[in-house]
Formats: C-alpha cells, sequence, structure tokens
C-alpha cells in the first residue's frame, strides 16, 4: 500500500475533491477550498491515484509540530468511495509525517479506531429524511412537538435574505461566546467559509424572524448530495424563548423530506442539546476522536 505524502500546492484539487464528494459516510469538511478556509496550513495523504484521502492540519508550538482539529470540522479522517479497513486506518496513522509529536483530530463515522494513541467515542446526531414529512414529524418527541406548535402559534416566518455578514454578526453574538477558543480570526475564518460555500453552491443561509422582522434564529447549512449539515446554528434569547431553531429545523426536514439525504445535526456530547436533537427523530452515529502523543518525556504529562 502506497500512502504518499503531498504538500498542500502539489495536491490536485479536482481529483481530491471528487474523492470527498463521493466518499461513504464522510462529512463534507475536507474539500481543499473548505480546508483552505479553515485553518491556515495542512498536507495530505493520498493513496494511488487519489483513491482515499486523509487531511493532516498543520500547527506549530515552541518549535513542535502537531496537528488538530480545526473550527467548523466535527470530523475528518480518510475519505473514499469504498469501505476502509482497520489495516488501511492503521496504515495511514503510520503515514502520518514524523515531525508530529502531538495529533488530536476526529476521524469521520466511516472509519474505524486506530490500533495506537488514546480513543475517545464522540457521537453525531443523524435525521434520515428519505420518509415524507408527515412520518418524520410523527417521530417528533412530545417537547419538540410542542415547541413546533408554540412557533406556528407566534406567526414566525422563514427568511433566506439574511447576508453573510449580517448572520456573521448574529452568530458571534448569541452563539460565539458559548464556543470555547473562539477568537476574532475564527469571525473571518467563517466569513471566508461562508462565502465561498455560496459560491460553490454548497451552503445557504436561513433565518427565523417575528412579525416585527427581528431575526430570532439564524443557520448557515452546508447542503452536500449525502447530506445536509447543521453547521452554524444560532438563536437569541428570544428566538429560545419562542422556539426559533425548533421552528428553523422544522422548516428545513419539511422542505428536503422524501430525499435520500440525511440532516446532520452535528451531533453534541452535551446531554440537553444532545437530547434536543433526538427530539426530531435523530439517530446516534459514533465516531472517535485520536490522541497521539509523542512529545519529549518533560513535555507529555502538560498534554494527555
Amino acid at each position: 500500500m502506497q500512502i504518499k505524502l503531498e504538500q498542500r500546492e502539489e495536491i490536485d484539487d479536482k481529483r481530491w475533491n471528487g474523492c470527498v464528494h463521493f466518499a461513504l459516510g464522510a462529512p463534507p469538511y475536507a474539500y481543499t477550498w473548505y480546508l483552505d478556509n479553515v485553518c491556515e496550513n495542512w498536507v495530505g495523504l493520498v493513496l494511488g491515484n487519489y483513491k482515499m484521502v486523509m487531511p493532516i492540519v498543520l500547527g506549530k508550538k515552541f518549535g513542535i509540530g502537531y496537528s488538530y482539529q480545526p473550527f467548523f470540522t466535527q470530523q475528518l479522517g480518510i475519505y473514499a468511495d469504498i469501505p476502509i479497513s482497520k489495516e488501511t486506518i492503521d496504515q495511514f496513522f503510520k503515514a502520518i509525517p514524523k515531525e508530529i509529536k502531538y495529533l488530536d483530530i476526529s476521524l469521520n463515522e466511516s472509519n474505524f479506531a486506530p490500533s495506537q494513541g488514546i480513543v475517545i467515542e464522540r457521537y453525531n446526531y443523524l435525521l434520515d429524511m428519505k420518509p415524507e414529512y408527515e412520518l418524520l414529524r410523527k417521530q417528533y418527541s412530545g417537547n419538540v412537538k410542542r415547541k413546533v406548535k408554540k412557533a406556528e402559534k407566534e406567526e414566525l416566518t422563514i427568511n433566506k435574505q439574511i447576508s453573510p455578514e449580517d448572520f456573521a454578526d448574529f452568530y458571534r453574538t448569541h452563539t460565539a461566546p458559548k464556543v470555547e477558543g473562539f477568537k476574532d480570526k475564527h469571525y473571518y475564518s467563517m466569513l471566508r467559509l461562508i462565502y465561498k460555500a455560496i459560491h460553490y453552491n454548497m451552503g445557504f443561509i436561513i433565518g427565523v424572524q417575528n412579525q416585527d422582522k427581528e431575526l430570532l434564529a439564524a443557520n448557515f447549512l452546508m447542503n452536500h448530495p449525502q447530506r445536509l449539515v447543521n453547521l452554524m446554528p444560532a438563536s437569541s434569547p428570544l428566538g429560545n424563548s419562542v422556539g426559533a431553531m425548533t421552528h428553523l429545523l422544522n422548516h428545513l426536514i419539511q422542505t428536503n423530506a422524501g430525499q435520500y439525504k440525511y440532516l446532520d445535526f452535528e451531533g453534541s456530547m452535551i446531554d440537553g442539546v444532545a437530547n434536543f436533537y433526538r427530539g426530531f427523530g435523530a439517530k446516534k452515529a459514533k465516531y472517535f476522536q485520536v490522541k497521539v502523543n509523542l512529545l519529549p518525556k518533560f513535555l507529555r504529562i502538560l498534554k494527555s
């Protein structure tokens, strides 16, 4: 098995993106244009003629190389249009550049856990939208059904004319303060990402407003042939009180029902958020976070 390390400038974008686009059971975070906008430096591990690919995001601190999971990429790992064996996973991990002394990444749902490192189980939530809307709505929990009815009584309306700047400001006000480590650079990164995804017709902004035209909830979603990704949800305190995000998600389910596609809620390890997503009938999907610590002994204890 020949796995080649390619620097960013060596990667054939068309072939790489083709592999990512048709990958089985993998979310759309590994397109070259996506990675270019969420991190400063990355390289790729490539099997054969882009039969399988794995991005490695690079960072450096105190002269020591490391790899990390960037904002807005819940999962990365290996992408392929065929099932990936555990042996293949291990071969890709062996091919990771030796200068990377600390690795903390999340593999996608199609990947097995590797043999090396510390492996942590994490969970995403997916809603299969093949059934008709009425069947999907019957699966809602009692709490979600009540919130949907409450939002309908409030006469909330859907707004699809929100600019990327207005959305990013709304997100920075209402969601970013709850996200650990969110900085100004991530605000500009999300703006670039939104513009690029819209350019490729792979993303859109949608919001919910009240009768006074006040924005209560908004979301930027990645629109991929296999899944609709709940990427950047944001809701104001007033929006929370009237079920605006529930109304938004219900609208997305209603307008996409009957398609061979998943609504990817992007999961959560926070019980309250996970319960909210499960309330729409979403099912748990496991993926693995992997940490490999090859730091010198005097530094290893600082990173576990």
